[in-house]
């Protein structure tokens, strides 16, 4: 796994390949996961195809994918046909009628009444003569009716015709009202006080000469029918996410059809416009988190690898949750993404995943509130509760801590919402699922993650601290000195790293392997000689120190070789930095040709710690084996040495890579200096037995039995001179 990953790394980084260029892979990763986003949150935008026609027996039950709100084209039209129906017409009052009107009837009756003085005329042209009054033609009956008429009927007609016509001109008259109109005058001569003949001449004469005086105003109608027209707001209909638009056995109507192709289940087709704006809004989300890294997470932004880890677990976090909606919203496991991302890289990084991760599965459950809110909460507890995982958590019991609050989250949400109890039980238990699979599904990737990014996470760190590790195993065999000492130094490097915000555990494991190298020859280190003889007594300092200092390259081939992750390594090539091998050297300069050394040749080659840990180790390295050395130690011995030791490294700019402050290295020493003055303590020295014996039988005292008490040794039934006290 890990050679496959490193030729990855040497396809990006060969200097001729294109790919090695930053910018390049940069444009290249972001299209690369923005279309993968894109194609995965798109796949319920392209519903199924279905064959309907209007009038067909549906065969089974179609449900909405989504929720939709579109036009109803066929309602709108409706609605707008009754307001166009129920605009007034305008029509316009025209005076030049009643005008015309009223003259024509004057001049006919004036005409009439001189026709029928006149008796040498003779019919025709009395026709002719009271025909030519009036532009428009008038029946020959009415004209027959006039000339026959005697001149005083003539008279009282023209005085009850001519008010009647006025009045009724005068209100106005439209087309459509026109008959409705003379027979309201018909009804008003037939009540009249008139002969029946001057009754008939009335109506005869109203209804010729009658004509509508209201027309149509065009232009004003058509704009208020146009402003109603706009006022009108389109007809909508909105379909539920889940409903039921056909149910089997129903015939299918046009307005299901309808329904259907707003859908696009009738066409089997994605909406355009709604990939579209699902590109805008993932585009956006990706330069937010690209943003976000580069402020605040800038080790992550600047190295392609985590990148691409990032987008994996994004991608993978959202497969996942994918499936997983199709059964229930609730049942989706996102914390999967967040628990990940904090294992793995750092817990800034777990907060702006699970915020990431949210906004994206608001697409997929189709902007749910409560699926995003039971998601998100659940991602933001499993960050805070895997962040520092040696102290008190692990995945499984942080599986049980998502669960929880999923389940409060999910049951409080849904009593707002006024959900049925039973509903909001099974939602509350898959919630509950979804936090322990989580943590499942964490456990279960974790290591394929660790080897193929090869990033070494806590857990992987707390494997290796094992005593049972091939590795430490041999140590403690053949080289037990060294592994009480690394014992020891891993106590001080971790309560340290505690105090100062460094890794404990990187530290603890680190001091564990940091010289694993003198397993290659174990009797060349004092603390594996047990007192026995020196070999360096017998080769010259120069070759001393050779062995010395090559058990940092032993110890890094070792550490390859049983695949130890390279974060220790580093430590066991950093953790002497470029020291002097100060006892060899000095020896050396002893010798007659001392003006011949070199001090480079007695120095380590280090390099020098580039870490807070590293630095760590290699102080408390030296300190623990310089306190060892002290005859008789105490408190300000020990203190004295360790701060000497620290002023020493500082000095020697063994520290100047590590990023430690001086606040650092003076908490460091106190540290230091509490555990070693607990670690090299005075021993109780007990009184020699046989000096007791001797007493006893001097002083003639039956001792029966021997008592401690408090910090004295009595001899029971004796006399309280015969006491040893204990030294303290």
């Amino acid at each position: 796994m890990i050679s496959t990953n490193s030729r990855l790394c040497d396809l990006f980084m060969q200097p001729g390949s294109i790919y090695a260029r930053p910018v390049f892979r940069r444009i290249v990763l972001v299209l690369a996961f923005f279309s993968l986003f894109v194609i995965l949150l798109s796949t319920d935008f392209i519903p199924d195809k279905v064959f309907f026609e209007v009038g067909q027996i549906s065969d089974r039950d179609i449900l909405a994918p989504r929720s939709v709100s579109y036009v109803n084209t066929v309602k709108t039209k409706q609605l707008e046909s009754e307001v166009m129906a129920s605009v007034v017409s305008v029509y316009d009052l025209d005076k030049a009628v009643i005008t015309t009107t009223e003259n024509d009837l004057k001049n006919l009756f004036q005409m009439a009444q001189a026709v029928v003085r006149d008796k040498q005329l003779t019919d025709g042209e009395r026709l002719d003569k009271v025909q030519g009054t009036v532009a428009n033609a008038l029946p020959t009956s009415l004209l027959t009716m006039l000339i026959n008429t005697d001149e005083q009927s003539l008279m009282n007609c023209q005085e009850f015709v001519a008010p009647l016509i006025h009045k009724y001109l005068q209100r106005g008259i439209r087309e459509d009202e026109l008959e409705l109109t003379r027979k309201q005058i018909v009804l008003e001569i037939n009540e009249a006080n008139l002969s029946k003949d001057n009754k008939l001449l009335a109506s005869a004469l109203t209804e010729a000469l009658l004509k509508p005086n209201f027309v149509l105003n065009l232009k004003e109608t058509d704009k208020r029918k146009q402003s109603a027209l706009a006022s009108i707001d389109p007809v909508r209909d909105t379909v539920k996410k889940g409903q039921v638009l056909v149910r089997r056995g129903d015939v299918v109507t046009a307005e299901q059809i309808r329904a259907l192709e707003e859908l696009g289940l009738s066409k089997g087709q994605a909406n355009e416009l709604r990939i579209f704006g699902l590109s805008i809004f993932v585009l956006v989300i990706m330069a937010l988190e690209m943003t976000f890294l580069h402020l605040f997470v800038r080790s992550v932004f600047d190295n392609d690898s985590d990148l691409v880890l990032l987008g994996l677990v994004v991608l993978v976090t959202l497969l996942v949750g994918k499936i997983a909606h199709y059964y229930s919203d609730f049942a989706a496991p996102m914390a999967v993404g967040a628990l990940l991302a904090t294992l793995l890289v750092d817990r800034r990084l777990g907060l702006s995943v699970s915020i990431t991760l949210g906004l994206f599965f608001g697409v997929i459950v189709d902007h749910d509130l409560r699926a995003v809110v039971t998601a998100l909460i659940g991602s933001i507890t499993g960050v805070y509760c895997v962040s520092r995982p040696v102290e008190q958590y692990t995945l499984p019991k942080t599986g049980l801590w998502i669960a929880a609050i999923q389940f409060i989250v999910i049951g409080a949400t849904g009593l707002v919402e006024q959900l049925d109890s039973t509903e909001l039980f099974i939602q509350c238990v898959l919630g509950a699922f979804s936090g322990i699979a989580a943590s499942i599904i964490t456990i279960g990737i974790l290591p394929y993650l660790e080897n193929l990014f090869n990033i070494t996470t806590a857990s992987k760190l707390l494997d290796l601290a094992r005593p049972n590790h091939p590795l430490l195993r041999q140590l403690l065999l053949e080289a037990p000195g060294t592994y009480h000492h690394s014992i020891l130094v891993g106590n001080l490097a971790e309560t340290a790293a505690a105090e100062i915000g460094a890794d404990p555990v990187l530290s603890r494991v680190g001091a564990y392997y940091h010289d694993i190298g003198k397993i290659k020859r174990p009797y060349f280190f004092v603390e594996n000689q047990g007192g026995g003889e020196n070999p360096h007594e017998k080769i010259a300092p120069s070759l001393s120190t050779l062995i010395v200092t090559s058990h940092i390259k032993d110890g890094s081939d070792l550490c390859r070789e049983y695949k130890i992750p390279e974060r220790i390594i580093d430590v066991v090539q950093q953790h002497h930095g470029t020291t002097l091998v100060s006892y060899f050297y000095h020896l050396a300069t002893e010798n007659d040709h001392s003006e011949c050394i070199i001090e480079s040749d007695f120095r380590y080659e280090g390099p020098r710690p580039q870490s807070k840990e590293a630095a760590l180790i290699m102080l408390a390295d030296s300190c623990e084996a310089a306190v060892r050395s002290i005859s008789k130690p105490n408190v300000n011995r020990i203190e004295a040495t360790v701060r000497k030791i620290v002023k020493q490294r500082l000095h020697d700019g063994q520290l100047d890579e590590c990023n430690l402050t001086l606040r650092d290295l003076n908490s460091i020493g106190d540290v230091y200096i509490r555990v070693l003055s607990s670690m090299f303590h005075k021993r109780i020295e007990y009184p020699d037995m046989k000096d007791f014996e001797r007493r006893k039988i001097k002083n003639g005292n039956q001792c029966k039995q021997l008592v401690v008490r408090g910090d004295s040794i009595a001899c029971d039934g004796g006399d309280s001179s015969d006491r040893f006290t204990k030294s303290s």
